[in-house]
């Protein structure tokens, strides 16, 4: 599901100069509702979890990143995007491994090619605003992308 408001108190580092800016995603989600990351980014930073249902990398680092979501729900928006699952396969990969997060399926594959996406996992940080901070081929240990998100999010005072 969709994140409600941003939590009090939490601003956004800006992004540097130099970073370039963010594919802008429309997708179907998973339970029917359409999802445009731009509207996403303008609230919050939004991380892109690109995997498919049969990847076992993927599903290694799923429980990291369901951490990672339980902890800054009010903070970061989590997507998951698959391209050449089968919808049936995605739903169950959601089931079996307790994804909490919106998830979307691209059958054209475009997100995954504005992207660079050559094979799952990818997972992309994107600032608010929509500029692409970091990218992890191969996917990222969840310490790594907490580390991330921490020195994007600061809580001010």
């Amino acid at each position: 599901e969709l994140p409600g408001p941003v939590s009090d108190g939490v601003v956004f580092r800006q992004p540097p100069d130099n970073a370039p800016d963010a594919p802008a995603v429309e997708l179907d989600l998973i339970d029917g509702r359409d999802f445009d990351l731009a509207e996403q980014w303008a609230d919050r930073p939004v991380v892109l979890v690109f995997f498919e249902s049969w990847c076992t990398v993927c599903r290694e680092q799923q429980p990291g990143i369901n951490e990672l979501v339980a902890d800054y729900r009010d903070v970061i928006l989590f997507v998951g995007i698959a391209s050449m699952s089968e919808p049936a396969d995605v739903e169950q990969y959601v089931s079996d491994n307790d994804i909490t997060y919106p998830v979307g399926i691209d059958p054209s594959g475009r997100s995954w090619l504005q992207y660079a996406v050559a094979e799952p996992p990818l997972v992309a940080l994107i600032s608010k605003d929509g500029r692409v901070l970091r990218g992890w081929p191969g996917g990222v240990e969840s310490d790594v992308l907490r580390q991330q998100i921490e020195d994007l999010a600061v809580e001010s005072h």
